[in-house]
């Protein structure tokens, strides 16, 4: 897919898309530049590092992207 392409499919979704949470989301990832490289605290990555490991155990269900989205847009706390 093309730049051209992927820019057309990100507007059409982006005009869809009602969900402020799922839009801001988007747009902290499209600023990624501006924000503070230490973003996370040594706790967040703390955090990510056990439930990541939760994951690979099996302990913690693994979400397609399919689901991550149903779930981010339903406002999945777990």
């Amino acid at each position: 897919m093309t730049a051209i392409e992927l820019r057309t499919e990100i507007m059409r979704l982006l005009r869809e898309e009602e969900n402020t949470s799922i839009l801001e989301a988007i747009r902290l990832l499209l600023r990624r530049e501006e924000a503070e490289e230490d973003t996370y605290t040594e706790e967040d990555i703390a955090e990510l590092d056990r439930r990541r490991e939760e994951r690979l155990r099996g302990d913690l269900p693994a979400h397609g992207v399919e689901e991550s989205l149903r779930l981010a847009r339903e406002g999945y706390k777990g």
